[in-house]
């Protein structure tokens, strides 16, 4: 209850987000709009009658100058009158009707200026409104059917673009209009003073950076059309003709036609990722061959330990996938959904600097998610329609026991492959290439399994859709988990037994052993492209570095300290007269002791500072951080992480290794600590001499990850056929 309440309250925070950023605030930019409409107004109107009236002034004073140019005019403004002479008053008229005339004009220049600020709000606001109820109403239309579903998102993917392109140019015109209006307007100030050019320059800017933003934004609204073209899905694996299998061609084609299913165009055969079908364009590797039409991709390791009625279940499940509305769902709808978040989320990532996308964003998010409670509602029925389809080849129970077996499959599969992946790099000839799928099946016999009663939560491993929970698809069969379905789907392997899959294969034991080599072979190469990295890591961070406290800006400070008491201290004796003491001795007495304590301490303390600027701060070996204020070194392998901060005041802090042992600080080092509980050290300073945080920073990164590399390259040398992350997988399949 408490988990579905805090999702309900992140979910209506989420929604109110969602309005300020579409709704409400367009709806700010029309009121600011409005608001600058009647500035504007009322500023042209008062331009239109001052030039008028100064006008008309100027030419009755021009006339009486004319005749006498001596006389004397009287004016009568807003405070007192004022009297002039008709040649001044001339001049004065001619100044103050060229600025009436200038705010006339920068009037009549601001005036359509707001109508951009209202116009591009109102396109933005109806560009959101827009986008709010296509989403809502294709998100409820998603519900109705799988068809619908398709469907709805096909006119939604159409209207999204133009419906973020008018958020983003709505957006953009009324920002940049709002800012040249009140840029234009400090034309208007009576007073232009320093203060108001630097907001004049501030609202020129945002302009700038509005027009600069929206040019990025429209160019980053391509990525959205453009994913809608999906890229090839990757995975390793080699092609099967049909002359390589034909048991296995024939065993396929015989199961699609008992449910009416298409036949894939090709079949795959590899490693690792679990039995999946697409539609999609398929990119393989090591061949780089790209594949296109329906394809059945079939994981080796589990052929091997899997018998021929289980085998049937699985494949009969794939494919159903080819059959009915599944077709036109994976063309048509699973790759260019998954495209078009893999688009909005590049967007997002994005966004930094270009402000006027974020409602955009942020609109086409929610979009999206309006799909999603439906899009795994739909999945979740046809895996359930698809395991029906696949049991229908076998039994229930045999697909219930394939189910389990290729859950507890999983984890042996990923033991030898991790296992294989930090192996040694000997190669030999071909026949030295190790057969890992035969490894896996060796490794199952020889240990047994793994309880399978906490893999049941687990979904099955598919690179596009997102599987129902093993137990929910089990129960969903009908099948009761029990001692009999545990049993057969946990039967060991018999030793020197054919498998099913040796009857589909010409050449089972060849096809493992080439497709073993592809994997070793990758993984030498990532290996050799990991030793490459590692080593240039190490090298960054070689030699020593030592590092000084930035004690001169402190020095200076208690100088310049010393000075005022001393000051301070001096005028108060010689001066005490005027400062109203008179001779009273104790008081300039004791005003001269405090300052002259004061002014002696801060030199003091400059001395002390001068004298430890010559001691190194930290050195920075690649072995470990010696640092001044601890008793001994701390290796950089026993940090685990560590952070450098500069507000109020400089210090690096390192988190240590539960293993490593913790030092002591030295007495003297009053703005240093450590915090044995949580293992924690942090080491003050004034500032790093000649770095800013930010470099200090980066350099202790660089050291304590050519540590890090370093510990691994040894560990490489040392022991070449293992890492750790297989040591920890080990027992665990």
């Amino acid at each position: 209850m408490a988990q579905t309440s805090r999702r309900q309250e992140t979910r209506k925070i989420a929604s109110l987000g969602l309005a300020a950023w579409v709704l409400l605030l367009p709806i700010a930019l029309v009121s600011l709009g409005i608001w600058q409409t009647q500035r504007a107004a009322e500023t042209l109107e008062h331009a239109r009658r001052s030039s008028a009236e100064l006008s008309t002034t100027l030419a009755q004073v021009k006339n009486i100058a004319a005749s006498d140019p001596t006389a004397i005019l009287t004016f009568q403004g807003a405070g007192e009158p004022t009297s002039l002479a008709a040649l001044v008053a001339v001049s004065q008229i001619e100044a103050a009707l060229s600025q009436a005339d200038e705010e006339l004009e920068i009037s009549q220049i601001r005036r359509p200026l707001v109508w951009g600020t209202i116009g591009g709000a109102v396109l933005a606001f109806f560009g959101g409104a827009l986008g709010l109820m296509a989403a809502g109403i294709s998100g409820i239309r998603a519900r109705v059917s799988q068809r619908q579903l398709i469907a709805s998102f096909q006119r939604l993917r159409s209207l999204l673009p133009s419906i973020l392109a008018t958020v983003v140019i709505g957006f953009s015109i009324g920002v940049i209009s709002a800012a040249l209006f009140e840029a234009v307007s400090m034309g208007l100030w009576a007073d232009f003073t320093t203060g108001s050019a630097k907001l004049f320059a501030v609202a020129v800017v945002l302009a700038v950076i509005a027009a600069y933003s929206a040019f990025m934004a429209l160019r980053g609204l391509k990525d959205v059309f453009a994913l809608f073209t999906p890229e090839p899905l990757v995975a390793a694996g080699r092609v099967i003709e049909e002359t390589e299998a034909p048991e296995l061609w024939r065993f396929v084609r015989s199961l699609a036609g008992r449910q009416h299913a298409l036949l894939p165009d090709t079949i795959i055969v590899g490693l690792g990722q679990g039995f999946f079908v697409t539609e999609s364009q398929l990119r393989l590797w090591p061949e780089d061959r790209l594949v296109t039409g329906r394809s059945l991709y079939l994981p080796t390791a589990y052929l091997d330990l899997l018998d021929q009625a289980e085998i049937a279940a699985i494949i009969g499940h794939e494919l159903a996938h080819f059959s009915g509305e599944d077709t036109t769902y994976s063309q048509q709808f699973t790759p260019i959904y998954a495209g078009l978040w893999r688009a909005l989320a590049a967007l997002g990532r994005a966004d930094g600097g270009r402000f006027v996308l974020y409602p955009a964003v942020k609109l086409g998010f929610h979009a999206m998610q309006r799909f999603d409670h439906a899009v795994a509602h739909w999945s979740r029925l046809r895996e359930f329609d698809a395991d029906r389809s696949g049991s229908l080849l076998a039994t229930p129970a045999d697909a219930a026991s394939a189910l389990i077996r290729t859950g507890i499959i999983a984890p042996a599969v990923a033991y030898v492959l991790q296992r294989a992946y930090a192996g040694p790099d000997d190669t030999g000839s071909d026949d030295a290439w190790p057969d890992l799928v035969a490894q896996t099946t060796e490794l199952v016999t020889t240990n047994g399994w793994s309880d399978p009663m906490p893999l049941l939560g687990d979904r099955q491993p598919h690179p596009t859709d997102s599987h129902p929970p093993t137990i929910q698809r089990i129960s969903a069969l009908g099948v009761e988990i029990g001692d009999d379905l545990l049993r057969r789907a946990m039967r060991q392997p018999e030793p020197g037994a054919r498998s099913f899959a040796d009857d589909l294969f010409s050449d089972w034991a060849g096809l493992c052993r080439q497709l073993s080599k592809d994997f070793l072979d990758d993984a030498r190469m990532m290996r050799d492209r990991r030793r490459e990295v590692l080593e240039k890591v190490v090298a960054g961070a070689s030699q020593e570095t030592v590092v000084y406290d930035n004690v001169k800006p402190m020095i200076w400070t208690m100088v310049i300290v010393a000075m005022i008491f001393a000051g301070f201290g001096l005028t108060v004796v010689f001066l005490s007269g005027q400062l109203g003491l008179g001779y009273d001795e104790f008081a300039q007495s004791l005003i001269a002791a405090i300052t002259a304590f004061g002014a002696v301490t801060s030199l003091l303390y400059a001395a002390f500072l001068y004298r430890s600027a010559a001691r190194p701060l930290m050195v920075l070996t690649p072995d470990a951080l010696l640092a001044s204020r601890l008793d001994k070194p701390v290796a950089w392998t026993d940090v685990a992480g560590y952070a450098v901060y500069a507000s109020s005041r400089f210090a690096l802090r390192l988190w240590l290794n539960q293993d490593a042992p913790v030092p002591k600080k030295h007495w003297r080092a009053i703005y240093s600590k450590i915090d044995r509980r949580q293992r924690i050290i942090t080491l003050g300073a004034l500032g790093i001499k000649g770095m800013k945080a930010a470099d200090f920073s980066a350099l202790v990164g660089r050291y304590h990850e050519a540590a890090y590399a370093r510990q691994e390259l040894a560990a490489a040398m040392l022991h070449p056929s293992r890492d750790a992350s297989a040591d920890e997988t080990a027992g665990k399949y």
